[in-house]
This record gives structure tokens, C-alpha cells and sequence, in this order.
């Protein structure tokens, strides 16, 4: 079969060359987006991705799943339109038998029990895969429980979240050539089709994303290009853990130098300086306006465009490292300061770690009485031990606030500390795992806090637990936990909406795709991607508390607990 394929590659490749100097993927329009190669491809990626996570060949690592798609590539890629599935089929009958090696076959979930993602509907399309094609995926049903030691993909044990450590990943792929190029995104777009549990909220179909990036990425010619036509695609994923581990490129393409200020975002969504991290002419409070010229909106239309965000009004996680960063050293930046507009020449810095600030104390006890804890500077250890520590050293407090707009030094935090806050434990969320017998699948669970336990002295007294855009991921996680608690009010501004376990997908040349593995709902099913939590009390930063040093939501969190406290 393998012959039969790079033969007919080479006939089509000999037969092009005759008639034309132009390389294949030269002089390609992103406007060919329906071109015949387009769909010829858009087929291929959907049929070997199907073939990929399901066939047994290809689950025991007994047949390179990379190299059947390279050697496809060049014979699909120009084949007419009526040869297409009859290539595609002969090449899945010469995979071999569908044999996994056991009798037993797994049921389809149950609609109550699961959640479907994938739009799978087109294997049984025959207008579309022509009626042998269409049969030959129709045989794949769902996989039994097997080893996966060798597979596309394997599960983590004790998340669920699917691990992609077989792909393989090669230094010197520049993608240069066509096929590591589609390679590439073919690998990131059935991943995301079948392991990303968020499709059914997204703006657009993931499927007519297929169809617009094929063209695009047959322009990339570089690792660059490469790089952020795969930002660009998965951009549109709206998920705040989404994006390339290096982020290099990112850097390269918006500028090596960042303006040394920390900011804040507004209710209505005016970027603010926060902090200094040297003398400039910048001051705190001043609301940025322009960078080197440009509208700051303008700016962050541009940069968006390759950086997921969950929406317009969540842009912070996403840009704050990106949106004052210039290809220069020093940069205009024009802000408005007191009522008047200000241009100011800075400048910017390289050394990125200045801009994240992490508190100081574990915890603490402020005026009033009140406790504090920043889970962010929690010490590593035994984590049971930790809390009961905390929580002995704030046992007599007279109201409590957790600050989650910082991310947990221990990720399991959260479970100990909600101990001390409800008496017995509750679903404070529904996870939804993917299906190992049926790629595409999510199977729902219910997360339930543990509750007070043996040793555990119940904390009888208010508690406020922080959260504002900065918040993600294990901090929105705990926030949902803690916030089941008897006396726990939230208080701040929605979290950004970006919770689950992380996976990462190795790219052909090294670098790395993470994006959000597991969906979280409320105990309702009630949608918290995207949109975060909503907090009991809503409060947000104001201009004239930026500019005085004030934390305004530390300030109403003891308000709230002395007037509380006081009713008691």
C-alpha cells in the first residue's frame, strides 16, 4: 500500500513538473479557501485524525500515524475529486484487520451521563466519503478498555485528562515543506476535535476553521508563520489556559521590549498603571492611550487576534505581558493623566519576571482583627498540616478573607481549607472527563467537597473569599469549592473562566500547545467557561483607588466582615 502511494506521488509530482516551474504551496491564496486541494485536504485531516484515535493499528503503536499522513499528503493533495475517497479507502483497508485484540466492545455512553463534543456525523455522510469509505469508519466503534502505552493518546490516572506524550516532535523541522506544515495543524485540530471540551460555546465551527487555516498555513513557510497561524486558529477556542509554552514568537512578532509597568483593568475596560517597577515619566493611575501612535484599542484588536481570551471583557490574563510591548527600545506611550492627554517616551525592558508580583506572607492578621490568607505564598509541605497550621494561627479572628486573585502555590489548598468552613461536604461542581471508548465523548462526575473532618475546628465566623479577572484555572476551582462553605461570600469581579486540567500537545518541531482538558460546570451543568464565576458581591478598581495605592477590594472584603461581624 505504502508503494502504491509514494509511486502515484511521484507520477503526480512528475506530471506537475512538466507543465508548470512553480513549486508545490508557492503562490497559494489564503482566498483559495474552497479550492479542490482545500477540500481534498480538509478530508484527509478529517478521516486520518478518526482513523488516528480510533483504529487498533494506530492504538498499539503497530503503524506510524505520522508517517501514513505524510505519505498521503502529496498523492490527496493533488488527486481529483472523485479519486479521493477511493485513495482514502484503499489506503484504511490496507491498515489491516480491526482487531483490539479482545471480543468485548464498550456501549456508548449514555446521553444523561455524557457530554458530546465532536461532530462526527459525516463518517456516515456517504455523499461525502462515498459508500466504501463510509463503511470502513463505520466499523470503528467504541474501543474496549486496552493498553495505551503506545497510543496517540493515553489518560492521566488520576485526573482523566488525555496525555499526548507519542507524538513525536523533530529539532530540525523548520516547516519549510508543505507536509510538516500540515502535519502540524492537522495534529492541533483533531486534538482539539476530539480531547477540548469546550466546542459547543464557541463563536465559530471548529470545522470551517479547518477550511480557512489549511490555505494559511500552506503560506507559512517558517517556524514563525507556522507558530502564530497556530495562535491565530486556536485564538478563536476562547480559552484563557490555551497557548504555546514557548511563547518566543509572540514576543518576537509584537516586540522584544515591555514597557516597566504592572496594570489593571477597569470596569469599562481602561487599561491602568498599577505599579512602577523604576522611574519613568508613566505614573500610576495614568490610563493608557496610544502605543507609539496607536490607539490602544487598535492594539488590542491586532494582538488578540493570536492570543485566546475567553471575550473582549476578559482581555487581561491574555494581554497583559503583550499590549505595551514594542519592537523598540524605547516607545511613545500616551496616556491620560488628570484629565489631559500625556506622551511620554519609555523605556521598555526585557526582563519579563519584574512585571509578576507574588505576596509576601502566607498569612496574616490585619487591623480589625481580621485573618488573611494568600494562598499564593502558602509553604510547600504536607498540605493537611500547612492549612491546620493557618487555620490555628487564625482560629480566633473575627472574619476571615482568602485572596484568590492569586494562583495557589499547593493546588490542593482548597480541599483542606474548606474543611474548616462547612460542616459537611457538597457537589460545589460537575467535571467532564473524555470518554477513552469513544473519542469526542465527555463523561460528567460530580466533585464534592470533603467537609469537616476529625480534628478539624469548624470556623464560626464570616468569610470572604476575593476574586477579580485575574483568577483562573485552580483559583476559580477553589473559589467554587470554598464558596460552598456556611458563612463564604465571593466578593470582586467575574474570574476569567478558564478551569480544568492543562494538557499539552507536543508540535512537530518541539514546541507545545496547552489548552484546557476537562470541562467544569456548576453543580446545575450551568456554564463557568468563558464567563467565570459571578461573585455575591460585585466590586472593582477605581481610577482614584489605583492612584492612591489603594486595594479597593481588600478594603470592602473588611467592611463586609466588621459590619457582619457586628450583626453577629
Amino acid at each position: 500500500m505504502k508503494k502504491h502511494i509514494k509511486l502515484f506521488a511521484f507520477l503526480l509530482s512528475f506530471c506537475i513538473l512538466l507543465t508548470s516551474c512553480t513549486s508545490a504551496g508557492d503562490g497559494k491564496s489564503a482566498d483559495s479557501g474552497y479550492s479542490q486541494e482545500v477540500q481534498n485536504l480538509e478530508k484527509l485531516c478529517k478521516v486520518w485524525g478518526y482513523t488516528k484515535y480510533n483504529h487498533p493499528v494506530f492504538l498499539f503503536g503497530e503503524k506510524d500515524w505520522d508517517e501514513e499522513l505524510l505519505n498521503l499528503i502529496p498523492v490527496i493533495s493533488k488527486a481529483k475529486e472523485k479519486e479521493v475517497n477511493d485513495i482514502l479507502h484503499e489506503w484504511f483497508v490496507g491498515l489491516g484487520e480491526i482487531d483490539y485484540g479482545t471480543s468485548s466492545r464498550n456501549s456508548k455512553p449514555l446521553e444523561s451521563e455524557s457530554v458530546v463534543q465532536a461532530d462526527t456525523s459525516w463518517i456516515s455522510d456517504e455523499t461525502y466519503l462515498g459508500e466504501e469509505l463510509s463503511a470502513d469508519l463505520q466499523q470503528l466503534g467504541p474501543i474496549p478498555s486496552i493498553k495505551r502505552n503506545k497510543a496517540p493518546v493515553k489518560f492521566d490516572t488520576m485526573s482523566g485528562a488525555p496525555v499526548f506524550q507519542n507524538e513525536k516532535t523533530n529539532p530540525n523541522c523548520f516547516y519549510q515543506k508543505e507536509e510538516e506544515r500540515l502535519l502540524g495543524l492537522f495534529r492541533v485540530w483533531n486534538a482539539i476535535e476530539y480531547y477540548f471540551p469546550y466546542l459547543d460555546i464557541m463563536d465559530e465551527s471548529w470545522n470551517d476553521l479547518l477550511t480557512e487555516f489549511i490555505p494559511k498555513i500552506l503560506q507559512a513557510n517558517d517556524k514563525q508563520s507556522f507558530e502564530m497561524t497556530i495562535c491565530e486558529m486556536t485564538a478563536h477556542l476562547h480559552d484563557g489556559h490555551t497557548a504555546l509554552v514557548a511563547q518566543q514568537t509572540l514576543h518576537d512578532v509584537f516586540g522584544e521590549y515591555l514597557a516597566p509597568v504592572n496594570l489593571m483593568r477597569t470596569k469599562e475596560g481602561q487599561w491602568v498603571i498599577s505599579d512602577l517597577f523604576w522611574d519613568c515619566p508613566l505614573q500610576v493611575g495614568d490610563v493608557i492611550l496610544k502605543l507609539n501612535g496607536t490607539d490602544i484599542k487598535e492594539v488590542e484588536e491586532s494582538r488578540k487576534k493570536y492570543i485566546s481570551v475567553p471575550n473582549d471583557e476578559k482581555l487581561y490574563n491574555g494581554l497583559c505581558l503583550y499590549l505595551l510591548k514594542s519592537q523598540n527600545e524605547e516607545m511613545e506611550i500616551t496616556v491620560l493623566r488628570s484629565g489631559k492627554e500625556e506622551t511620554c517616551t519609555v523605556k521598555g525592558t526585557t526582563q519579563y519576571q519584574y512585571i509578576m508580583k507574588q505576596p509576601e506572607t502566607s498569612h496574616e492578621i490585619l487591623d480589625g482583627n481580621i485573618g488573611l490568607i494568600n494562598p499564593g505564598a502558602l509553604p510547600q509541605g504536607d498540605t493537611q498540616t500547612v492549612i491546620g497550621q493557618v487555620m490555628d494561627d487564625l482560629r480566633d479572628t473575627n472574619g476571615l478573607i482568602v485572596d484568590l486573585r492569586q494562583y495557589p502555590s499547593d493546588t490542593s489548598m482548597y480541599a483542606f481549607l474548606s474543611m474548616y468552613f462547612q460542616r459537611s461536604g457538597t457537589i460545589f461542581a460537575v467535571g467532564t472527563l473524555p470518554s477513552q471508548s469513544v473519542p469526542g465523548t465527555f463523561l460528567k462526575q460530580n466533585i464534592v467537597s470533603w467537609g469537616a473532618s476529625a480534628g478539624v475546628i469548624y470556623y464560626e465566623n464570616p468569610v470572604v473569599v476575593l476574586i477579580n479577572e485575574e483568577s483562573i484555572s485552580n483559583s476559580e476551582w477553589s473559589a467554587m469549592d470554598l464558596r460552598t462553605g456556611d458563612n463564604v461570600v465571593v466578593l470582586g469581579s467575574n474570574s476569567i473562566g478558564a478551569d480544568g486540567n492543562i494538557t499539552v500537545l507536543p508540535l512537530p518541531h518541539g514546541n507545545q500547545l496547552r489548552f484546557s482538558a476537562l470541562g467544569i460546570y456548576t453543580p446545575e451543568m450551568g456554564q463557568t467557561q468563558r464567563v467565570g464565576l459571578t461573585p455575591d458581591i460585585e466590586v472593582y478598581p477605581t481610577i482614584e483607588g489605583i492612584k492612591e495605592g489603594r486595594d479597593e477590594l481588600m478594603e470592602a472584603a473588611v467592611a463586609y466582615l466588621t459590619e457582619t461581624k457586628a450583626k453577629q
